[in-house]
Formats: structure tokens, C-alpha cells, sequence
């Protein structure tokens, strides 16, 4: 996590970069077919029909991601609200203002011969990057089941495509998986699924919508009509399974036969918690978590670090246009 930490301070200090004024750019961090609701609202002009001109930068990790928001190169992030929090507690102003999938999506997978959490101490374990929701999943998972982080060797090996290959060939014992590379590793290379975090329960802010408060001041309504269009995708989307795995293969490379599998976990499964903010207990647990490395982050809680920004969400409630965009 120290890596993360000197980059936010770097950009914090020295960033005076601006983006074009008629462009607004969304950054997606490790990306998963939940950010195909974006993907299919850029698509089908749906950020057009609300007055914006929307450019999506691709990202293998969320920690390039908030580079990217930190340093005005972009204006929204899609990405672990981890970011946020991280941010936030070395003096940033960034705010979730959706949710999206509240609680730790990854499945835990391992080699053949690993056949529970407990066989890890002493092993490699692969995340994307120090800072990333991998990062903090592995944390939780360790602690989930009493074993010392000190008795694991963590490595950062970016995309899951480069932590697939490593768990295949035998340089790492574990890694960690959305869908849909949890089933290849587990279906196609045979390796064993050790804990599906999301079954399990494990709160934690794995993605959100994201932005910082000194923009959102100044642009409200640009920020409202995102997200308007972002609900109309993501109801576009569950609707039309189809066009829509036919978008996620644009972006996620993965077998044919589990690109359903991917869309019906995110999708179908899970989708509608764009329209709630994340849940308080996942953000106290990464605070925790930072608290363990970082005093700054010691008797840190979610409102004094200002994480949550709930009033666009109340806002389009309220006035029923989530409502008519689930009717449309």
C-alpha cells in the first residue's frame, strides 16, 4: 500500500494538469463486465442524449486510475472505492457518488496441490497492484482465516490475464479472480476454487463511481447527467444480454464459453447496486486495514474523511428517474 500512498502524495502536490474542456474522460480500473453499464452508455449514445462528450480510458489497475482522477487527466473513476479512501487520508478530496458491487467480488484460486486457505503460509499469492482491491482482499482473506500476513509472500503482477499465466506455470500458489477468469483458471486449467469472497459475505467497496468534490462543486450538472446516463446503461444492459457480451468482448479477453458467466454474475446478479452507495462496514474495513501501516488513517471514520456523497443518488430518486429508466 505504500506504493499507492507516494503516488497520491506526488499528485497532490504537484499536479496542474487540466483536461480539455469539452471532453470529460471516466476511467475504469480493473475492469470486470460490470463496467460494461459505461461501456454500452458510450456506446448507444446515452452520455450524448444528456449533453456530454465521454471518452473512456482503459486501465489494467484502479491505482492508474486514480492517477488519472487525481491528476485531472479524468473526471470520474469506476474503479475499488479503496482509492478513495486511500486518497483521502493523505489529504484528497475524491467522493463516491454511486455504488456498484459492495462486496468483494474475487474468487480465491489456487494451484491443484493448495487445498485450503491454511496450505498458503509460505507460498506466492498474486494481486495486480499494492493499493488495488486485490491487495485488500488478501488482507481480509488472511485475516478471515487467522493467517499471518508475514507468512505469505505477496507479489504484484498486474492484469489477471499476466496472474493467470503465473498461476498456471507454477511461479505463483494463489491468486485472485473476478469472474469471468475465475472460471478459466478453474474450469480450463483445473485449479482449485478456495473461497468465493462474495458468497461468503465479505463487505468492501469493490467498485464505485467516483469524483472529486472541487469538480463535482463546479459541474454538478454534468455529474447528475453521468449518472443518469450511467443507470440508463446499466438497465440497457441487463436487458439485452446478447449485444451486451458482444461489448465486454471489445474490452475482457477470455474464452468464449464464460463470457456469460461473467455477464450473469455482474449483470444479472449484481448490477443494481450502482443505484446504492457502498456499504459502511466494507469502507470501515479498508480505514482498518490503512490504519494497520498509515497513523493517518488511525481513528479515521467515513465522514471524516468524506467519502460519501450520496445526493446525486437522492436527487434522481427523488424526482423518479431511476424509476422511469427501470420502466423504458
Amino acid at each position: 500500500m505504500k506504493a499507492i500512498i507516494g503516488i497520491i502524495i506526488g499528485l497532490l502536490i504537484s499536479s496542474t494538469i487540466s483536461p480539455a474542456a469539452d471532453k470529460i474522460r471516466v476511467s475504469g480500473g480493473g475492469m470486470t463486465p460490470l463496467h460494461s453499464i459505461i461501456w454500452v452508455a458510450n456506446q448507444e449514445g446515452l452520455f450524448k442524449k444528456h449533453g456530454l462528450d465521454v471518452e473512456y480510458l482503459t486501465m489494467n489497475s484502479g491505482t492508474l486510475g486514480v492517477q488519472t482522477l487525481l491528476s485531472n487527466k479524468s473526471q470520474f473513476l469506476f474503479s475499488t472505492g479503496a482509492l478513495a479512501i486511500t486518497a483521502n487520508v493523505q489529504g484528497a478530496d475524491i467522493a463516491m457518488i454511486t455504488g456498484g458491487f459492495n462486496l468483494f467480488a474475487f474468487k480465491v484460486v489456487s494451484r491443484p496441490e493448495i487445498k485450503g486457505v491454511q496450505d498458503l503460509k509460505g507460498k506466492k499469492i498474486s494481486i495486480s497492484q499494492f493499493g488495488s482491491a486485490t491487495d485488500f482482499a488478501v488482507q481480509a482473506t488472511l485475516d478471515r482465516f487467522g493467517l499471518d500476513p508475514k507468512h505469505v509472500t505477496v507479489l504484484q503482477l498486474g492484469a489477471s490475464s499476466n496472474r493467470l499465466t503465473a498461476l498456471t506455470n507454477a511461479s505463483t500458489e494463489a491468486s485472485l479472480f473476478t469472474e469471468p477468469f475465475a472460471t478459466m483458471a478453474i474450469k480450463k486449467h483445473k485449479m482449485n476454487l478456495l473461497l468465493d469472497m462474495a458468497d461468503a459475505g465479505m463487505s468492501y467497496p469493490q467498485s464505485c463511481l467516483m469524483i472529486k468534490r472541487s469538480y463535482l462543486e463546479v459541474n454538478r450538472d454534468k455529474a447528475t447527467n453521468f449518472v443518469k446516463a450511467l443507470v440508463e446503461g446499466m438497465f440497457l444492459a441487463q436487458r439485452n444480454r446478447a449485444s451486451t457480451i458482444q461489448t465486454i468482448k471489445k474490452y475482457i479477453r477470455a474464452d468464449d464459453e464464460v463470457y456469460g458467466i461473467g455477464y450473469d454474475y455482474f449483470l444479472g446478479k449484481h448490477a443494481e447496486g450502482l443505484l446504492s452507495m457502498p456499504d459502511r462496514k466494507g469502507v470501515e474495513l479498508v480505514i482498518g486495514q490503512l490504519a494497520r501501516t498509515n497513523p493517518k488513517a488511525k481513528g479515521q471514520t467515513p465522514e471524516t474523511l468524506r467519502v460519501f456523497e450520496p445526493s446525486i443518488l437522492d436527487e434522481l430518486k427523488k424526482t423518479g428517474f431511476i424509476d422511469k429508466a427501470r420502466r423504458s
